[in-house]
């Protein structure tokens, strides 16, 4: 095993970007979690050693040590800044520029700037870094003024003007619906429209993925062929914003192409692993970023289970079958993800998918239409009419699927274990180790354990909310207005839920009661501070339990004491 020779490793680059990957993880966790991701690299390399041989082993050593090298080159920012920054994300809360490719985040009370806009910055960096969302350093900025843009300055302008000429020929609401759908400009989105697309599993229409960047490619290439047809699908991914789906999808459609044009067979896996290497390159943080997550698990389920879901479906029309193959067959790895990370899952995506995507991908070619004409007053307004027809018969399809819709499904990582449980149960069986078809009981009997919960626990959740399990007693508890106590209920299996209840008793094991916006435990030995904020305020009093650090979300009580 040892001696196998580099030649014999298949599909390299699969390796290639899990060592990167992981690399970036160690990097980026390293602080908070050491000892877990020491053994994930310690894991992963004996796995190498075992699998690939000596020789492929150094040479992922070396990819390894090229990964961390590139994190600390990231992360490393001088103590004052001096130059051009470009304003990437405004909100509530933060602003975020890039600033020689780094992000960094802006302490500034005048909000009255602009996406893509280019400003002179001279400032003082506090070493604040949040690594899973690449943030190298917070700047006090003493100078800040607009300078001429670029061309990704004017695609930013154009955006924006294609949006209000759209509002003045639609109004507010069509507008950013068009707008969100062709190229992802999501800045006035309504936000009934963002929840019906979430009911109906379309929410991905609204951003620019894989499926909008191939449409373009299709429709170009008709018209200007396939080598021009690629630059110019390049040009609308720089245009739509380069997030991590439409990056994705155009590597992989560049290796597809290009082997045409080479005259060398692609690999759709391989094809995959060298997109998002690139991706982990040119961003080391992206591997920590939902839409890169939900991009890549959606693109490898349709990689590996398109041709097996279309061939089950053989007996159905074939437009139906292929639609239908591609819609399941995405969500085979998006789905556990999905209950996991939002706790919801829109049982309606079938549907959605087979009778409203086909409209919003009409509408991608007839949107982006709206940009080749925008100077033309006279063209954009008959594309506008056009674009105002396809989205009235869009509304009154989605009102009347609203009649049949089923309601949203609340889960959490019970399922999602009872899921990877099935999946792995149903690929050994297909192996021929029959026996595993009893694995799903197992799943079973350990989450009914778990629910039950035989020994008092208390879990956090990242809203702020604790829950208190004992018994099948479920309490959840909340002391913020902003948490949808209704639906984390759902999602927790909560028996009963209290918020802002002065002091709760927990079947007098303990009590709770709050602390500003933590939680006090008290045993019958000790008291205890949960910590769920970040605020830097001391409590000498007591013990305190920080549930904020993630280092832990769940806790035991056995007779008064903690574990």
């Amino acid at each position: 095993m040892f001696s196998k020779k580099i030649g014999d490793v298949g599909n390299p680059l699969i390796y290639i970007f899990l060592t990167l990957a992981i690399s970036c993880v160690f990097y980026g966790m390293d602080k908070e979690f050491r000892g877990l991701t020491i053994f994930i690299v310690a894991f992963f390399f004996i796995c190498i050693l075992y699998y690939c041989g000596f020789s492929f082993f150094i040479i992922m050593i070396g990819f390894f040590i090229v990964g961390i090298l590139i994190n600390f080159s990231y992360y490393k920012i001088p103590s004052k800044i001096d130059g051009e920054v470009r304003i990437i994300k405004i909100d509530n809360y933060n602003v975020i520029g890039s600033y020689e490719g780094k992000n960094i985040t802006i302490t500034i009370n005048n909000k009255n700037l602009s996406i893509g806009e280019k400003y002179r910055i001279i400032g003082n960096v506090n070493s604040i870094q949040d690594r899973y969302n690449g943030i190298v350093g917070e700047v006090e900025p003493k100078v800040l003024y607009k300078i001429n843009g670029d061309l990704i300055t004017k695609l930013y302008e154009i955006k924006r003007n294609i949006y209000l000429k759209l509002e003045e020929n639609l109004g507010t609401r069509k507008a950013g619906l068009i707008s969100s759908i062709a190229f992802g400009y999501c800045d006035y989105l309504d936000f009934e429209d963002k929840d019906d697309m979430k009911n109906f599993g379309i929410i991905h229409s609204i951003s620019v993925s894989g499926l909008h960047v191939a449409i373009v490619y299709g429709f170009l290439r008709i018209f200007v062929g396939r080598n021009l047809g690629v630059l110019a699908t390049m040009i609308y991914v720089v245009f739509t914003g380069l997030n991590y789906s439409s990056i994705r999808s155009f590597l992989m459609l560049a290796c597809v192409e290009g082997g045409h044009i080479l005259k060398r067979n692609n690999n759709s896996i391989s094809a995959l692993c060298f997109s998002a290497t690139f991706l982990v390159l040119y961003q080391p943080y992206s591997i920590f970023n939902i839409s890169f997550h939900l991009s890549y698990l959606a693109t490898l389920g349709i990689a590996i289970f398109n041709k097996k879901s279309n061939y089950a479906l053989y007996k159905l029309n074939v437009k139906l079958r292929e639609s239908l193959s591609l819609t399941l067959s995405a969500q085979m790895f998006t789905l556990p993800y999905l209950i996991l990370i939002f706790r919801d899952f829109s049982a309606n995506f079938i549907i959605g998918n087979l009778i409203l995507a086909p409209l919003l991908d009409v509408i991608v070619i007839t949107g982006n239409i709206l940009v080749l004409t925008y100077k033309c007053p006279q063209l954009f307004d008959f594309c506008s009419y056009m674009n105002l027809k396809i989205i009235n018969i869009f509304d009154w399809i989605l009102n009347y699927m609203e009649n049949f819709s089923l309601p949203m499904f609340y889960g959490n990582e019970n399922v999602v274990f009872f899921y990877l449980f099935l999946m792995f149960s149903a690929y050994f069986v297909n192996k021929g180790y029959k026996k595993f078809i009893y694995l799903p009981l197992i799943a079973i009997f350990i989450i009914t354990i778990q629910i039950y919960s035989p020994i008092p626990s208390i879990r956090c959740y990242k809203e702020g909310a604790i829950l208190f399990s004992y018994k099948g007693d479920r309490i959840l508890i909340a002391n913020k207005n902003q948490i949808d106590l209704n639906r984390l209920s759902k999602s927790a299996l909560a028996t009963r839920y209290f918020r802002q209840r002065k002091t709760i008793v927990m079947n007098g094991i303990c009590k709770i009661s709050f602390k500003g916006k933590n939680y006090v435990l008290e045993t019958s030995d000790e008291k205890y501070l949960l910590k769920v904020t970040s605020d830097k305020i001391q409590y000498g009093e007591y013990d305190i339990i920080n549930f904020n650090d993630r280092i832990t979300n769940n806790i035991f009580i056995i007779d008064g004491i903690l574990i």
